[in-house]
C-alpha cells in the first residue's frame, strides 16, 4: 500500500502544503528556542502537548475537504468536527499518564501536590482547545450530534484501525517512541455517542483564574495549566506564521535577543547629551536610580516631560518588555524613540493601525509588514503598544494563555495610567496583578497616580513586593521653586432650560484667545467634547475673517480631535509637530492657535505659551498644563525657568453644567472637588481630605438633584449668594439677578509640587460612595469573582468602555466606491491585500464612533458593496474587508471632521 500523505497546513514552503510531520517538527523547533523561558518542571511536559496537538487532522473531512488531499485514505466518513477535539480522542490516557509519571520522577523540582492525573488534565485541555472558536462552548457543554455521529460512523465503518495506523506511521518518523502514545479512546467515543459532553473529558482552561477570594484553589496548579496551554499556543502560532510566510525557522527567532543594560545606558547618555550638551553624568537621575531598581517591581511618579521614558528603557533593557500607552499617537512617538535606542530590528509596534503607520513611515511594504507581523507574534524584545492590545486579556477571553505565558518572563511598562477611565483602570490593575503572579515584573509610570490605585496594589500584590520612586517628594524643594503656570479660573455665564444647556463661549473669551495669538504666542485651546472644539474653531475662524486686526491668523488656526479619518488625523498631527514643536524656537514670532480635545493630553509632544481649557479633573488639568512652557524640561534648573507675571493658563467653568460634556465625559465629584482644591490653594488654605469629604457630602445632602449641587458649589467657590428660587428658576435662560459686581474669577500660582499634591488630595478626598470609585470597585469585584469573557471582541469592548465601531459618512458614498474601484484597477495583484486596502482606501473614509442603539438600523457597507458593479472576485474580498463598517447620516468635513447634529451629541472625548 502506498504511504498516506497527512497534511497539516497549506503553507508557502516551496509552494507545497505542510505535512503533519513537518508542522510538528516546526512547533517543536520553535519551543526549543523559547524553552529557557519556561519553568524547569514544564520543559519536558509541554512537548507532549506539541507532539499530539494536531493528531485530529487525520480525519477524512479535514484531509479531503479542508486540505484538498483528494487521494487520502480512508475517504470517509466526511463529518467535520474541530480537529483539536479529535486529537484528544487519539491519546492513550494510560500511556500518557505513565509518560508523565516517568518525567516527574526524574525531576528534582517539588510538584506542590500537583499529580500526574492533574498534568494529564492540563495536557488534554491544552490540546483540545488550542484553536478556540466562538462556537466551542456550545459544542462542548452539552450533547453534540455531529461528534456523536462521527464516533458512531468510525466504529460502524471500521475506520478506527486505519486512522490509527496512518497516525502511527507519521509520528514514528519523529523517533523517541511518541507513536506509542497513540490509541483511540473507545470509552470516550462511547460516552460522547451517549450524550456525555466533551468538556467532561477535556476541561477548558477558561474556567481557571487566580481568585484571591477562593483560598482553596491551588495557585501552582492554575499557573502550570495556563503555562502549558500558553506555550503550546505560542510555539504553534509562530511555527504556523513562518510556514505561511515561507520563512526558514532555523533563521527566525520567536524571541529576539534584547539589548543589554550597559549598551542602553550608553544610548541614553548620548540622547540626553544631544539635548543638553553640558550635562554631567552624575546629574542624570535615570542613571543614578536604575542600578537600585533594575530588578524590582516599581511605581515611578514624576512630572510630565521629566524623562520617565528613558528610565523605562533602562529598566526594561536586557529583558523582553512591553511598553503600553493609552493613545496611538503617543505609541508611535515612543516607538520611534525605542527604535533609535534599541535599533529597528529590536523594536516592534502594536496598535490597530500599526501596519499603516509602518508602511507610511518610509518603510518598504514587504519589510514593514514583516516588522508588523513579528510584533504580532510577540517576537521583538521591545514592543510598544496601546493598552488595548493586552489589558483586555485580564478578562480571560479564549487564548489569553498565550499572552499570560509570554508575560510570565517579561516586563510590563504602563505609562499614563491616569488617562484611562476607572473601569479600564480596574482591568489594568488586575492584569498587572496577574503579571506578577505569573512571574513577570511591572513598572507603573505616571505624573499623577490616583491614590486608590496605589491602595489596591498594596492590598493585592503586597507593599513589600514593589518599590516606589516619587521624584516629587525626593526633589520637593526644587519642585516647589518651579512655577511655570499662573492659573486663572473663570466662571462663565451661560443660558439653560429644561431641555438643553448652551455651552457657547462669550465673544470676549474668544477675543482673548485671538489677542494672545496676535502677540506672537502659541495658544492651545482644549475642549472636553468634539462638538465644543468644532464650535470654537468655527467661531474663531469667522472672527479672524471679519476682523482685520487678526487677519494674519487666518491660516494659523488648527483643529485636532478623534473624529477625523486616519488620513486626515495623521496629516494634522504631522503639521502640529512642526508648528507646535518642542522646544519652541527662541526667535519664533508667529502666533498660532490649536483647538483640540483630550487627544493632546498624553499623545503629542507639543510646546505652547498659553492654555485656555474647560475645567477637568486635576490630573487632566495637570496633563494639559504640561503642554505650556514644555520647553523647560527635566534638566532645567529652577532658577532658569521663568515665573509668569500674568496668567498663562485660563480655566473656563460654565455656570450651568460646568463643562460641555455635562457629566458624560468626567465624573461630577472629581470636577467639584477639583474646584474646591484650586480655590483653597488660591486662598492659601490647607485642604484636608476628611474636611473635603464632609464638605461634598453636606452639599449633596442639601441638593435635590445634580444641577442643584453644581450651582451650590459654584455659588460658594465664586462667592455668589445662593439664589432663593426653585431649580426651574435657577435654570432660566438668563441668570443675572444674584450676580456679584466683581468678576467671577480667582487666580493662583501653581508650582510643580502643588500640582502633584492637589492630584493626590483629589483622589484621597473622593467620597467612598462616589460614582467614580464605584465603577472601579464594581469592576474589581466582578474580576475577583472569576468573570470570564467568552470572546476576545467582548473583552476589548468592556476594556474600552464605549464600544467604538467604524463608519463612513453617507455623503461620501460616491467618493468611496470610486476609491475602491481605483484601488483594484491600479494596485498590482501581489499587493491586493487588506493592509494596502486599509491604507489606500479605508484610511481616507473610515472613522470610529461610539456604539449606540441605532447601530442596528445603520446601513452595512458590505451589503451596499455587494450590489455594486464590481468584479465578483474583488467583491468577495470587499465584503470580507468591510464587515462591521456602516454608513452614517452625519456629514464629514476634511477641515472639521465628523459633523453631528447637536441634538444627537455623542460627547466624544478623543
Amino acid at each position: 500500500m502506498n504511504e498516506v500523505n497527512i497534511l497539516a497546513k497549506s503553507g508557502k514552503k516551496e509552494g507545497n502544503p505542510i505535512s503533519l510531520l513537518e508542522h510538528t517538527n516546526d512547533v517543536l523547533m520553535t519551543f526549543d528556542k523559547i524553552k529557557e523561558k519556561v519553568p524547569i518542571n514544564l520543559r519536558r511536559l509541554i512537548p507532549l502537548a506539541i507532539i499530539s496537538h494536531d493528531w485530529g487532522k487525520i480525519l477524512p473531512a479535514f484531509q479531503i475537504r479542508t486540505m484538498k488531499n483528494r487521494n487520502y485514505q480512508p475517504s470517509s466518513p466526511l463529518i467535520n468536527i474541530p480537529h483539536s477535539f479529535f486529537s484528544v480522542l487519539f491519546i492513550s490516557g494510560k500511556k500518557m499518564q505513565e509518560k508523565l509519571s516517568d518525567i516527574l520522577k526524574n525531576q528534582n523540582e517539588p510538584q506542590d501536590n500537583v499529580s500526574t492525573k492533574d498534568y494529564l488534565e492540563f495536557l488534554l485541555s491544552a490540546i483540545g482547545y488550542h484553536h478556540w472558536r466562538e462556537n466551542f462552548f456550545e459544542l462542548i457543554s452539552s450533547y453534540n450530534s455531529e461528534i456523536a455521529e462521527l464516533c458512531e460512523e468510525l466504529e460502524r465503518q471500521n475506520k478506527i484501525y486505519e486512522l490509527e495506523k496512518n497516525l502511527r506511521e507519521e509520528i514514528k518518523k519523529l523517533d523517541d517512541g511518541w507513536h506509542e502514545l497513540i490509541e483511540f479512546n473507545i470509552e470516550m467515543a462511547k460516552g460522547l455517542s451517549n450524550g456525555v459532553p466533551f468538556y467532561e473529558y477535556a476541561r477548558p482552561p477558561y474556567q481557571l483564574y487566580f481568585l484571591p477570594k477562593r483560598a482553596e484553589i491551588n495557585e501552582k496548579k492554575l499557573k502550570d495549566w495556563i503555562l502549558i496551554s500558553g506555550f503550546l499556543q505560542r510555539a504553534d502560532h509562530f511555527a504556523s506564521f513562518c510556514e505561511e510566510e515561507g520563512e526558514d525557522l532555523s533563521k527566525v527567532e520567536p524571541d529576539l535577543l534584547p539589548v543589554d543594560l550597559e549598551t542602553t545606558k550608553k544610548y541614553v547618555k548620548q540622547k540626553i547629551k544631544e539635548k543638553i550638551p553640558n550635562i554631567k553624568e552624575e546629574s542624570v537621575w535615570q542613571l543614578k536610580q536604575i542600578d537600585n531598581y533594575k530588578d524590582k517591581n516599581l511605581i515611578l511618579i514624576a512630572p510630565t516631560g521629566f524623562g520617565k521614558t528613558e528610565f523605562a528603557f533602562l529598566w526594561g533593557s536586557g529583558e523582553k518588555f512591553f511598553y503600553t500607552l493609552p493613545l496611538r499617537a503617543a505609541v508611535n512617538q515612543i516607538y520611534k524613540r525605542a527604535s533609535d535606542i534599541f535599533g529597528e530590528d529590536k523594536a516592534g509596534l502594536l496598535h490597530s493601525d500599526a501596519d499603516i503607520y509602518l508602511l507610511r513611515d518610509g518603510g518598504e511594504g514587504q519589510v514593514s509588514m514583516k516588522v508588523y507581523d513579528l510584533a504580532r507574534q510577540l517576537a521583538f524584545p521591545a514592543i510598544i503598544s496601546t493598552g488595548d492590545q493586552f489589558f483586555p486579556y485580564a478578562l480571560r477571553p479564549p487564548n489569553y494563555e498565550k499572552i499570560y505565558a509570554t508575560f510570565s518572563y517579561s516586563r510590563l511598562i504602563i505609562d499614563e495610567v491616569q488617562a484611562y477611565e476607572p473601569r479600564a483602570v480596574a482591568i489594568i490593575v488586575k492584569f498587572l496583578e496577574d503579571t506578577v503572579r505569573m512571574g513577570g515584573k511591572f513598572l507603573l509610570m505616571t505624573a499623577t497616580l490616583p491614590e486608590f490605585v496605589y491602595r489596591t496594589l498594596n492590598e493585592t500584590i503586597g507593599g513589600g513586593n514593589f518599590e516606589v520612586i516619587n521624584l516629587y517628594e525626593e526633589k520637593k524643594n526644587d519642585f516647589e521653586k518651579i512655577g511655570k503656570h499662573k492659573i486663572k479660573i473663570e466662571l462663565i455665564e451661560n443660558s439653560a432650560n429644561e431641555k438643553e444647556i448652551n455651552f457657547s463661549l462669550p465673544d470676549d473669551k474668544l477675543r482673548q484667545v485671538l489677542e494672545q495669538a496676535s502677540y506672537g504666542k502659541r495658544v492651545l485651546v482644549i475642549a472636553n467634547t468634539v462638538m465644543q472644539a468644532q464650535a470654537i474653531f468655527d467661531r474663531l475662524k469667522k472672527k479672524v475673517e471679519n476682523d482685520k486686526n487678526y487677519s494674519k491668523l487666518e491660516k494659523r488656526i488648527m483643529l485636532l480631535h478623534s473624529q477625523f479619518t486616519l488620513q486626515h488625523r495623521e496629516q494634522r498631527e504631522a503639521d502640529l509637530k512642526k508648528k507646535f514643536s518642542n522646544p519652541k524656537s527662541e526667535d519664533e514670532a508667529e502666533g498660532k492657535i490649536l483647538i483640540a480635545t483630550q487627544v493632546v493630553e498624553a499623545s503629542l509632544d507639543i510646546d505652547a505659551d498659553v492654555l485656555f481649557t474647560e475645567i477637568a479633573p486635576l490630573d487632566s488639568l495637570v496633563q494639559r498644563m504640561g503642554r505650556v512652557l514644555r520647553r523647560y524640561g527635566p534638566m532645567s534648573t529652577p532658577e532658569s525657568i521663568p515665573t509668569p507675571g500674568e496668567p498663562n493658563v485660563f480655566v473656563w467653568v460654565f455656570q450651568n453644567g460646568i463643562e460641555s460634556g455635562h457629566g458624560s465625559v468626567y465624573d461630577g465629584d472629581l470636577m467639584l472637588i477639583a474646584l474646591k482644591l484650586l480655590k483653597d490653594k488660591s486662598e492659601r488654605k490647607e485642604s484636608k481630605e476628611d474636611e473635603i469629604k464632609s464638605w461634598i457630602a453636606k452639599k449633596k445632602e442639601k441638593a435635590k438633584r445634580n444641577d442643584d449641587l453644581i450651582l451650590k458649589v459654584l455659588n460658594e467657590i465664586f462667592g455668589e449668594k445662593e439664589a432663593k428660587s426653585s431649580p426651574k428658576q435657577r435654570r432660566a435662560k438668563v441668570r443675572t439677578s444674584d450676580s456679584p459686581s466683581s468678576p467671577k474669577a480667582f487666580e493662583l500660582m501653581c508650582s510643580e509640587y502643588d500640582k502633584y499634591w492637589m492630584v493626590k488630595m483629589l483622589y484621597r478626598s473622593l467620597p467612598d460612595g462616589s460614582n467614580y470609585l464605584a465603577k472601579f470597585s464594581k469592576t474589581r469585584d466582578i474580576l475577583d469573582s472569576g468573570y470570564m469573557s467568552d470572546r476576545k471582541e467582548e473583552a476589548h469592548r468592556i476594556f474600552r468602555n464605549i464600544y467604538a465601531f467604524p463608519v463612513i459618512s453617507k455623503q461620501r458614498k460616491d467618493e468611496f466606491i470610486a476609491g475602491v474601484k481605483k484601488f483594484f484597477s491600479d494596485m498590482p495583484s501581489n499587493k491586493i491585500n487588506y493592509t494596502f486596502f486599509k491604507r489606500d482606501v479605508l484610511a481616507k473614509f473610515v472613522l470610529q464612533i461610539p456604539w449606540r442603539s441605532e447601530k442596528e438600523i445603520l446601513e452595512p457597507v458590505y451589503k451596499w458593496l455587494s450590489i455594486q458593479d464590481i468584479k465578483e472576485e474583488d467583491k468577495e474580498k470587499l465584503v470580507r474587508w468591510c464587515q462591521d463598517i456602516y454608513f452614517i447620516e452625519y456629514g464629514y468635513d476634511p477641515e472639521k471632521g465628523l459633523l453631528r447634529n447637536a441634538k444627537n451629541q455623542d460627547n466624544f472625548i478623543y
